[in-house]
């Protein structure tokens, strides 16, 4: 063997040992069970969904709010919409005059500036000692309010997101990826918080305190995750509670998938950054000696060194046997066309694995591509609408 293959192959088992270790670490730490306290708690709460362009998914997340086994008394609706150009400011104005039992809060701005801007607007605007955050792509359980709010009788506990449930699981070889992708995703996040803190939230059910919030930057996008960690700076938790429950598709085919990871990976790669001062910080307890150092260096780093370990290693391999390097491209080719067929239960779990490892390889793609977006100067805090999701809640 060559020194170009042996370099390959020792980067790519070094970053693999690394997430395979941290995996069962965190999966260990969830024999621990939740150890902050949970209770009931009916705060004032506000419920906050920006909007942009969203007459195919609105209907469905209003009918959702009404249908939500919160006191509705308690519960502010704050709906911010960046000027949209089809019916979804009017859908608001005839939900709140359908339903003059619930406080309803519209707050319309005349263009689109980002999604982190429009927030900055309806914080304060908010009147919730809660603030939970949601997206009108994503339905709630009817008691995911109870549970996530539940997380704040705990009064070390300054923010909670919620668990994501796939509508589409099994649709088709991009949803299945996404499906492998949240079993470990929801094992990480859960570990984490037992261990002390997550620093990624979902922004499809985040909660806050609202003495925590403050403004965040504008040009930049994850305004879900950069509040966790911004909480989290402040000395309290930031965790993730499997109970809450939200629903929400998973993008239906590789476009889509793209236009969401990229943007989203970009976003967690410029919150690691600007948070990286915490790392090795005694103060930080766990999250900073352990959990933001791995998350920073599996976002930041970890996406250029995989590329970097396969570029050695097929280079070596070429130059080592032709035939090895023919053999090695035809595997990967039939591990990827295997995740996307439709196998027998017998088959399913090896191709699970198959899809799984697919995930992981195109996962460190779309990093890398967010990370090298950001690099060249293009920010994505202005979101680029994945339209193929909205179909199908069209549809």
């Amino acid at each position: 063997m060559n020194a170009l293959l042996i370099s390959g192959i020792t980067i790519g088992l070094s970053m693999l040992f690394i997430y395979v270790s941290y995996y069962f670490l965190m999966r260990m730490r969830l024999k621990r069970g939740v150890d902050w306290k949970r209770g009931e708690l009916y705060p004032k709460t506000s419920l906050i969904v920006a909007t942009y362009n969203e007459e195919n998914t609105l209907p469905s997340k209003l009918k959702n709010v009404l249908e939500l086994s919160y006191p509705k008394e308690l519960l502010e609706l704050v709906i911010i919409d960046s000027g949209s150009e089809d019916r979804t400011p009017e859908i608001v104005e005839d939900f709140k005059r359908l339903n003059p039992n619930i406080n309803i809060i519209l707050i319309r701005e005349k263009e689109r500036l980002g999604k982190t801007h429009a927030l900055n607007i309806a914080y304060p605007k908010a009147t919730g000692t809660i603030k939970i955050i949601s997206d009108s792509d994503a339905l709630l359980e009817k008691s995911a309010l109870k549970h996530i709010l539940s997380n704040f009788h705990d009064e070390t506990v300054g923010a909670a997101c919620g668990r994501q449930v796939l509508l589409n699981p099994n649709e088709n070889s991009s949803t299945r990826l996404e499906g492998s992708y949240r079993t470990i995703y929801n094992v990480l996040r859960e570990g984490e918080s037992i261990s002390d803190s997550t620093p990624i939230f979902h922004g499809e059910l985040s909660a806050y305190r609202a003495c925590l919030i403050e403004p965040l930057p504008e040009n930049k996008s994850a305004d879900d995750s950069r509040m966790a960690n911004i909480i989290r700076k402040k000395g309290f938790r930031t965790v993730y509670d499997s109970d809450a429950v939200f629903y929400e598709y998973a993008p239906p085919n590789s476009r889509a998938r793209l236009i969401q990871k990229v943007r989203r990976g970009q976003g967690l790669i410029r919150v690691f950054w600007d948070f990286k001062d915490c790392m090795f910080q005694r103060k930080y307890g766990s999250f900073g000696l352990l959990i933001l150092p791995v998350e920073f260096f599996i976002h930041c780093i970890f996406p250029s060194l995989w590329l970097i370990s396969l570029g050695l290693f097929f280079t070596g391999l070429l130059m080592f046997s032709w035939p090895l390097f023919v053999a090695s491209l035809a595997l990967i080719g039939c591990l990827y066309v295997f995740g996307k067929m439709k196998v027998s239960n017998v088959l399913q779990k090896l191709r699970d694995y198959s899809s799984l490892a697919v995930s992981f390889s195109i996962s460190q793609l779309y990093l890398f591509y967010g990370l090298v977006l950001w690099v060249s100067g293009r920010s994505l805090h202005k979101w680029q609408k994945v339209e193929d999701i909205r179909k199908q809640w069209k549809n």
